[in-house]
């Protein structure tokens, strides 16, 4: 075995109960020297797309390489596969198979190999139905981690058989882009499916006014080099810190300000700059 490194470790498992600790404590029992990393377990409940996303983003920034544990698995009657990934870079990713870290393996070079989880003499001696994470998914990723050879997981699968997630892109319009929102942060922050040059293959420049569109509610706010820029309460438009077009509120929430939730549709459009001389009327 190879010598023991990083182990991410992404879920929807919240702080409440003691999901969390007990996965983290059979990774610590099975592979004591195994450095853990916690990216997020406040996904929200069975949320796969938001967690794919989340994971997508944080991957330029995590350790290479890793094994990166994902973990939001909607219960069904025919549980889906657990699998490992391994991808060009490197990494691994253990995960059910329902496109949880697709989007990551894209980050991380693209998959190479697959193999199914079910080598069940990695798995605790008597695996739960209801509780895969703990008796099949952490301790697979925890030997990963200490150097198990991926081969020994379980049996190989062509990785054009992975599930996948695709990100839906944004379309940009003439002097418009059609866009939605990815990720509604802590903060209430808008991520939206969209770059920077999205923006200004419509038209829209930094420092322009943009017409912003949202569950029927229409304002015009400046496209900002961040949200700072703006008055407490204003809202903006701006790249965030992976560099993403965001909509943002200088000390409050865009979900609030315009009733906004992961999955919106959200069009922004450039504002016509008004002709000089041209006559304006009141009604």
């Amino acid at each position: 075995m190879a010598d023991p490194q990083w182990l991410t470790f992404l879920s929807d498992y919240g702080f409440e109960d003691a999901f969390l600790g007990v996965c983290k404590g059979v990774i610590a029992r099975t592979a004591p020297d195994v450095r853990v990393l916690d990216v997020l377990h406040l996904v929200q409940p069975q949320d796969v797309e938001q967690g794919a996303a989340v994971l997508a983003s944080a991957i330029p920034y995590l350790p290479v390489p890793a094994v990166h544990l994902a973990l939001v698995d909607p219960f069904r009657a025919a549980p889906v596969r657990g699998v490992a990934v391994r991808t060009a870079d490197g990494a691994t990713f253990v995960a059910p198979d329902n496109g949880l870290t697709s989007q990551a393996w894209e980050v991380s070079g693209g998959a190479v190999a697959a193999h199914l989880l079910d080598n069940a003499a990695l798995w605790h001696p008597t695996p739960a139905r209801t509780f895969r994470g703990r008796d099949v998914f952490s301790p697979v990723a925890a030997r990963l981690a200490s150097g198990l050879p991926i081969e020994e997981v379980g049996t190989a699968v062509p990785v054009d058989e992975l599930e996948r997630i695709c990100v839906r892109a944004a379309t940009v319009d003439d002097d418009h882009v059609h866009a939605e929102v990815v990720t509604v942060d802590h903060f209430g922050n808008l991520t939206l499916n969209l770059q920077r040059a999205d923006l200004e293959s419509a038209g829209v420049h930094l420092g322009d006014s943009v017409e912003v569109r949202c569950g029927g509610k229409t304002m015009v706010v400046p496209f900002a080099l961040t949200y700072g820029e703006v008055p407490r309460g204003r809202v903006a438009v701006c790249e965030d810190s992976f560099r993403t077009v965001t909509v943002a509120v200088n000390q409050g929430s865009a979900a609030t300000a315009l009733r906004a939730r992961r999955g919106d549709p959200l069009v922004l459009a450039r504002v016509q700059a008004e002709k000089p001389g041209a006559l304006k009327l009141s009604i």
